[in-house]
């Protein structure tokens, strides 16, 4: 790739997105945001990149991974007015689809526009699929857009957790927020195993599920900038404080500590 590659995509992306700006304000939104995360997970993926000592063109096409992980969710979601994908359709082939039907990938060569169309594809799965392994150039650049695109969820989620700021409810799938929590979630999460979407049913729920997000980390530098952030404190301490819960944080802290000083120890 080159760097006028991706001065194309950019142009491409800008013009592609103005027409979801809808005079709905909950629309208009939940637009902005996802444009808005989508500048911050390119951001994120240059840090894990640098970080990881990629090239300058390896860098562009990490870039353009991220630029187009999430272009499905603006169809997704002036269409449905939701973010949840099993009550819409999934965004991440959606934009497979819409990229494909653009045709702005052409001029690449395979090996490039391949990464990018299956890396958007799995950014969003449970787990990356088992045969990708058999590719370590596409696994190496679809575990770095799942990082960079966790960090940017938990700033979101931190963020919309402000005292002054109400809620946004898409980013809480609809759910109720009530006091109890789902023994599923809570049982993968002491498995060291990231949580299911069918098991939630609140915004509780919703907060452990992204907390165990951490069982999906792939770099070393991503768990330093959680730490740095502090985004996974700030949900803990939104969570009942209860001594089933006090279990749990103990457990993700432990784990987090673990990963911590394998870093230091490399």
């Amino acid at each position: 790739m080159q760097k006028e590659d991706l001065a194309f995509f950019r142009k491409w992306f800008s013009d592609y997105i103005t027409d979801f700006y809808s005079s709905d304000p909950f629309v208009r939104e939940n637009i902005e945001l996802k444009a808005e995360h989508t500048k911050k997970v390119c951001e994120n993926i240059l840090l894990l990149a640098k970080a990881e000592k990629l090239g300058e063109n390896e860098s562009l096409l990490a870039e353009t991974v991220a630029l187009f992980h999430d272009l499905g969710r603006f169809e997704q979601f002036l269409k449905y007015k939701t973010f949840k994908d099993s009550e819409s359709e999934n965004h991440a082939v959606l934009g497979v689809k819409i990229l494909k039907k653009a045709g702005i990938l052409s001029h690449l060569v395979p090996e490039e526009s391949d990464i990018i169309l299956k890396a958007v594809e799995y950014h969003n799965l449970m787990e990356i699929p088992e045969a990708t392994s058999n590719f370590p150039e596409l696994l190496f650049y679809s575990r770095l857009i799942r990082d960079a695109d966790k960090l940017d969820i938990l700033r979101i989620i931190c963020e919309d957790y402000e005292d002054d700021k109400c809620p946004n409810p898409a980013l809480e799938l609809y759910l109720p927020d009530t006091p109890e929590y789902s023994k599923a979630v809570i049982e993968d999460i002491m498995n060291n195993r990231m949580a299911k979407i069918k098991d939630v049913r609140n915004r509780n729920d919703v907060k452990l599920l992204r907390l165990s997000w951490v069982f999906d980390i792939n770099f070393s530098e991503t768990f330093s900038l959680l730490k740095e952030t502090r985004y996974l404190e700030i949900i803990m301490s939104s969570l009942p404080k209860t001594e089933e819960i006090r279990k749990v944080i103990r457990h993700l802290e432990a784990y987090l500590e673990k990963q911590l000083l394998k870093k230091q120890s490399c």
